[in-house]
């Protein structure tokens, strides 16, 4: 896909790292950018950037060349078809649902989706005492359930819009390879490598979906 303007991108963990220096490439290509974070000081100041980058492209418009969205990635649902207005205001809709149909009724489809939300091991898993939901679980939804969700429902709205689009989901060298400082983190990037590779199939809808994995920054 070559990257122009009036595509949109939604990038989940924009707010830092490499989500961050996605989400200014696309904004200097024009690209209108949804950066989905749950750090909203960092992601109001990526949106602040991104916006400069993106409106040298446009003028005149009636909605805003780049919005961020605070949201918990773990937090989610399934793809509707609602209006702006009740995106906006359904409390009823979970975070990660209601970020991807902001994005579409905003933007009029999606063409981009980069999952890129990421956590890393908190303590050894084997000397937690809890039952990990703020540990070790907590970083299996982020990392991989999280990215199993966005790629649905960002296949979902491509399906709806009925036109090509580009998945990018981030592993990690640790998914290729063991992490022996960090095992649950290697398990969740080894599992995006897995996932994202069995759905090649989507391509013959028009639908590409690739994984990255970057090596120790």
């Amino acid at each position: 896909m070559e990257l122009k303007p009036g595509l949109s991108a939604l990038v989940t963990g924009g707010a830092s790292g490499i989500g961050k220096a996605l989400c200014l490439a696309l904004a200097k290509k024009g690209v209108f950018v949804t950066i989905v974070d749950f750090s909203e000081e960092k992601g109001k100041e990526v949106a602040g950037l991104a916006e400069k980058e993106c409106a040298e492209f446009h003028s005149g418009l009636e909605f805003p060349v780049v919005m961020f969205i605070r949201c918990d990635v773990s937090n989610t649902g399934t793809f509707l078809n609602l209006t702006y207005e009740h995106c906006c205001n359904a409390h009823h809709v979970r975070e990660l649902k209601a970020a991807f149909e902001k994005h579409f009724v905003t933007y009029g489809g999606l063409d981009i989706c980069i999952n890129s939300a990421g956590i890393g091991d908190i303590v050894p898993f084997h000397n937690d005492r809890t039952d990990g939901s703020k540990s070790w679980r907590h970083v299996v939804n982020v990392n991989l359930v999280a990215v199993i969700d966005c790629t649905r429902l960002a296949i979902q709205a491509m399906q709806t819009d009925q036109k090509p689009g580009v998945i990018i989901n981030l592993g990690s060298s640790s998914g290729l390879y063991p992490m022996y400082t960090g095992p649950i983190y290697s398990a969740t990037k080894g599992g995006v490598v897995m996932f994202t590779r069995s759905l090649a199939r989507f391509k013959h809808q028009g639908i590409r979906i690739n994984v990255l994995c970057p090596e120790v920054l």
